[in-house]
C-alpha cells in the first residue's frame, strides 16, 4: 500500500495545477482508456490524486494518507476497518470515483436516509466537480425518479431501499418499471451493521390481501394470557429433571434461543379451549400458528425493545443499532398477533410477494466492499458468508482515549447508583458524558433515575431518531449528558466543545451493559477520542444483566467476556442457518425471476411454445379428471386419438392452434398472453413462498427426531418447487388455449 500512496503523493503538485475543466477532461480520458482495455489498477494513483485535490477544493480538507489506504482496500473489494472519526465518508469517494469510470454504476450504501443524503451532498459535490453524475435514492421517490438516480455514475441510498428495489424490479409487470441496472459495485458504510446485524431478518415485500378476521387472533391472545409459563436458559430434551420441572407449566421459554413452546399440559389446555381431539392434526395448522404467534408476541417480543408503537402502527427495531427498520414486518401472523397484544386494530392481512436475505442480495454484486470501525472481531463471518477479508487501517493520530477496566456489581440497583455517582463526578468538572444502553426501555428507565436526581440530559433512541444527528453533534459540549440506545447516532461525529472540555478530560463514554456483540461495545467506546483527542470509557455491569443471566457461566458469573462470546456464537449460528435456508430458496428465486425477466423482455412466444411442448409430454402422465377432460377436448378438436406414439404430431397441431389464435386476436394477443403468464407465475410463486415459510417453521422440530432440518428442507423444497414449475407450465397452456384451470 505504501508504494501506491507514494505514487499518489508524487502526483499531488501536478494535479494541483489542473483547472476544473482539465480535471473533467481527464475523467473523459480515463473512461476512454477503460473502454480500450486499461484496468482500474493502472489509473488508480492518478484517479485517487484527482479525488484528493477535488476534495481539498470543495471541503477544504486534504485526505490523510491513511484515508488513501482505506480507499485502496475498498477498491480491492475488501472490508476496511477504519476507526470512528477517521473520515470514512470522504474515503469512500476515492473508490466510488475510480469504479464509476467503468460506467456500470456504483452504489454507496449506508443505514439511514439522513446519512445517505448527507454523504450524497458532501461527496456528491466532489464527484460532480470531476465530471461524474450522482444520484440519491429516497424512500418517498416515485419509479421514474428512482430509475434516473440508478442511471447516474454513483448512487447513494440505504441498504433497505436498494434491496427492496431489487425485489420490486422482480415482481414488475412491465420492463419500463424496472429501475435498477445490473448490480456492479457496492461500497457499504457501517458494513458490520448492514451485513451482519441487520442480516438477522430478511427483506420482505408484502401486499395487503383482504380485511382480516380479528377474532381468531383475539381468541389466541386471550388464551395464551391465561397460561402459566416458565423460563429456562437452554432447553435440554435429554435432561429428565429439567423436563419434569417444565411439564408443571403450560409453556416454556428458551432464553438462549428466544423460542417458546407449549408443554404437554399447555397442549391439553389448547385442545380443551378449542374443542379439539388432537391439536397437532394437520387440519389444525392455522390454530397452532395463531397460538404460537400469540405466545411469541406475549412472551418473547417486548415493546420498546423489539418494536415501538407509533401512530397506531407497530414499527420494528433493530436490536443491534436501536434504529427503526422501516419497511420490515414480521410474517406468518406474528405482526398481527403483536397488534392484538397492543390493542391496535388489524387493518388487513399481508401476503408475502417477494423476499430475500441481506446476505443473498449483497452477494449478487460483482464487487462488494465495506468499511466500519469494528470489523476484525467479525472477520470470520465476513469471510464465510461474503468471501470478504478485513484490513485494519491505522489511525491518522495515536488514540489517546483511556479505556478503564469494567466495574461489576451484584445487582442492577447497585450498578445504577454507581453510574449516577460517575455522572455527577463528571458533571461537576464539566466533562460531557455519553451513556450507552441496550434498549429504549433501559434508556428511558435510566432517564427516570436522572430525573429523580435532577440531572439534565438528552435522550436519543428510535422514538426521536429524526433529531439523531443534531443530538449527537452536541453530545461533546461542556457538561452535556446524553443517553443513547446502542449505536444510535452512529455515523455522526461528536465534536468536543473547546478547550474547557479538553481540560475536563474529553468525552466520557459510559456503557451500562455489555452487548451481545463485542463490536457494538467497541463502537460505543469509539465515539470518544477521535483524531487523537483525549477521552475516556468505562463499562458498568451487574450479575443481573441479561447477558450474564442468559449466557453466563454459573461457576464464574463474573467472566462476562465469555458470556459475550457465547452470545456472539449463538447469533452467528442463527444468521448462518438463515443463509443456509435462503440459499435453497434463492436458487428457486433466480429461476422464477429469470423466467419473468425473459417475458418482460419480449420472449413471450418462445416461452409459450416451451410450455406447450412440456404440456404435451406431461398430459398423458396425469390421470386427473381435468387432464382426461382436456385430452377428450383435444381429441375432438384435432380429430385424433392421443397416445404416446403421436405426441410430436400433437405438438405440431397445438403449435398451429396457438399460431391461429395469434392471427385471430391480432397484436393484442402477446400482451394478453404475457399478462396471463405473469399473473399465474406470481400467483403460484406467492403461494409457494408461504408453503416454504411454513415448511421452514415445522422442519426445525425434526431435529428432535435425529434429522438434519436443512437437508430435509432442501429435499422437500425441491419437490415443492418441481411441483410449482409443473403447475405453472400446465396451467399457463391449458388456460391460454382451452380456458381450463388445470390444477
Amino acid at each position: 500500500m505504501n508504494k501506491i500512496i507514494k505514487q499518489i503523493n508524487e502526483l499531488e503538485e501536478t494535479i494541483k495545477a489542473y483547472s476544473q475543466e482539465q480535471m473533467k477532461n481527464k475523467t473523459i480520458e480515463f473512461k476512454e482508456k477503460i473502454k480500450s482495455g486499461t484496468n482500474l489498477e493502472e489509473i488508480l494513483p492518478e484517479a485517487f490524486a484527482m479525488v484528493r485535490e477535488a476534495t481539498r477544493r470543495i471541503t477544504g480538507k486534504r485526505l490523510y494518507d491513511v484515508q488513501l489506504m482505506g480507499g485502496y482496500v475498498l477498491e480491492q473489494g475488501r472490508i476496511a476497518e477504519i476507526k470512528a472519526g477517521e473520515g470514512k465518508t470522504l474515503t469512500a469517494g476515492l473508490p466510488a470515483y475510480l469504479n464509476a469510470l467503468e460506467e456500470k454504476g456504483v452504489h454507496v450504501i449506508t443505514t439511514n436516509e439522513y446519512l445517505a443524503k448527507r454523504d450524497y451532498q458532501e461527496v456528491g459535490k466532489i464527484l460532480e466537480y470531476l465530471g461524474l453524475t450522482v444520484g440519491l435514492i429516497e424512500q418517498k421517490m416515485g419509479g421514474k425518479a428512482r430509475k434516473e438516480a440508478y442511471q447516474k455514475d454513483v448512487t447513494y441510498g440505504t441498504n433497505t431501499e436498494f434491496g427492496f428495489d431489487y425485489l420490486r424490479d422482480n415482481i414488475a409487470n412491465d420492463k419500463n418499471y424496472i429501475v435498477q441496472r445490473e448490480l456492479n459495485y457496492a461500497i457499504i458504510d457501517e458494513a458490520d451493521s448492514i451485513l451482519i446485524d441487520e442480516a438477522q431478518t430478511p427483506m420482505i415485500i408484502s401486499q395487503k390481501k383482504y380485511k382480516i378476521d380479528e377474532i381468531p387472533y383475539i381468541k389466541a391472545n386471550e388464551f395464551v394470557r391465561k397460561l402459566r409459563g416458565t423460563e429456562v436458559i437452554k432447553e435440554e430434551p435429554k435432561n429428565k429433571k429439567q423436563q419434569e420441572e417444565i411439564e408443571k407449566y403450560d409453556y416454556v421459554i428458551d432464553k438462549t434461543y428466544k423460542t417458546v413452546e407449549l408443554t404437554q399440559k399447555g397442549i391439553e389446555k389448547a385442545e380443551k379451549e378449542y374443542k379439539l381431539k388432537n391439536l397437532y392434526n394437520r387440519k389444525n395448522a392455522d390454530i397452532i400458528n395463531k397460538i404460537k404467534q400469540a405466545l411469541r408476541a406475549n412472551t418473547i417480543l417486548k415493546k420498546d425493545v423489539d418494536y415501538i408503537v407509533q401512530d397506531k402502527k407497530i414499527l420494528l427495531i433493530d436490536s443491534f443499532t436501536g434504529r427503526i427498520m422501516y419497511g420490515k414486518r414480521y410474517t406468518r401472523g406474528l405482526h398481527e398477533a403483536i397488534e392484538v397484544k397492543e390493542n391496535l386494530k388489524i387493518e388487513k392481512s399481508s401476503e408475502m410477494m417477494a423476499n430475500i436475505t441481506t446476505q443473498n442480495y449483497f452477494r449478487m454484486y460483482k464487487k462488494l466492499a465495506g468499511m466500519t470501525g469494528t470489523a476484525k472481531s467479525a472477520e470470520k463471518e465476513f469471510e464465510e458468508i461474503y468471501k470478504l477479508d478485513v484490513v485494519k487501517i491505522p489511525t491518522n493520530k495515536k488514540i489517546q482515549r483511556i479505556d478503564k477496566k469494567d466495574k461489576i456489581y451484584k445487582t442492577e440497583e447497585e450498578k445504577n447508583l454507581a453510574i449516577i455517582e460517575e455522572i455527577k463526578k463528571s458533571k461537576e468538572k464539566g466533562q460531557p458524558v455519553l451513556i450507552g444502553t441496550t434498549s429504549i426501555e433501559k434508556s428511558e428507565n435510566l432517564g427516570k433515575i436522572l430525573d429523580r436526581e435532577k440531572i439534565e440530559y438528552q435522550i436519543l433512541n428510535a422514538k426521536n431518531h429524526e433529531q439523531e444527528a443534531e443530538i449527537v453533534k452536541h453530545a461533546g459540549e461542556l457538561g452535556k449528558v446524553t443517553i443513547a440506545t446502542n449505536m444510535a447516532g452512529r455515523g455522526t461525529n461528536i465534536i468536543l466543545g473547546g478547550e474547557e472540555v479538553v481540560k475536563a478530560g474529553g468525552l466520557k463514554v459510559i456503557g451500562t451493559e455489555k452487548h451481545e456483540a463485542k463490536r457494538i461495545d467497541e463502537q460505543l467506546r469509539g465515539r470518544s477520542g477521535r483524531q487523537g483527542q483525549i477521552g475516556e470509557s468505562i463499562f458498568y455491569l451487574s450479575l443481573e444483566d441479561d447477558i450474564v443471566k442468559i449466557y453466563g457461566n454459573r461457576k464464574n458469573m463474573y467472566d462476562i467476556d465469555k458470556a459475550q462470546k457465547r452470545a456472539e456464537n449463538r447469533n452467528y449460528t442463527i444468521r448462518k442457518r438463515l443463509v443456509y435456508y435462503d440459499e435453497i430458496l434463492n436458487k428457486q428465486r433466480q429461476i422464477i425471476y429469470k423466467e419473468r425477466r425473459q417475458l418482460l423482455e419480449g420472449q413471450v412466444e418462445a416461452t409459450s411454445k416451451k410450455f406447450i411442448s412440456y404440456f404435451c409430454e406431461q398430459i398423458l402422465e396425469d390421470n386427473s379428471s381435468e387432464a382426461l377432460d382436456i385430452i377428450q377436448k383435444l381429441e375432438e378438436a384435432e380429430n385424433m386419438k392421443i397416445d404416446k406414439q403421436n405426441i410430436e404430431e400433437l405438438k405440431k397441431r397445438i403449435y398451429k392452434t396457438y399460431d391461429n389464435k395469434k392471427i385471430e386476436i391480432g397484436e393484442k394477443f402477446e400482451k394478453i398472453e404475457k399478462n396471463k403468464m405473469l399473473m399465474l407465475i406470481d400467483e403460484y410463486w406467492i403461494e409457494h413462498l408461504e408453503i416454504m415459510e411454513e415448511l421452514k417453521d415445522n422442519i426445525e422440530l425434526r431435529v428432535y427426531g435425529g434429522h438434519n432440518p436443512i437437508q430435509e428442507y432442501n429435499l422437500e423444497g425441491k419437490k415443492l418447487f418441481d411441483n410449482l414449475i409443473h403447475k405453472i407450465k400446465m396451467n399457463v397452456t391449458s388456460q391460454l388455449l382451452f380456458k381450463i384451470n388445470y390444477i
